[in-house]
């Protein structure tokens, strides 16, 4: 890639389908709980939703010491 044309991708802008989705890779699908903290099974009258797991996001981990 040519100087100027870096300088061209800096300046344009993105298109909404380069933005990445920070909501998408930071989710995790778990099984889902009730108040108790119980699992929640799936109801078998909705075959397109799967009730029994839920979107979470990521937890994050603090960065090790180095010693």
């Amino acid at each position: 890639m040519s100087w100027w044309k870096k300088v061209l991708h800096f300046f344009t802008p993105l298109s909404s389908a380069e933005f990445p989705n920070p909501l998408k890779e930071d989710m995790e699908t778990v099984r889902a709980r009730n108040k108790k903290g119980q699992y929640v099974a799936d109801d078998p009258t909705t075959p397109d939703i799967n009730e029994a797991y839920t979107q979470v996001p990521k937890k994050r981990g603090r960065p090790r010491k180095k010693k």
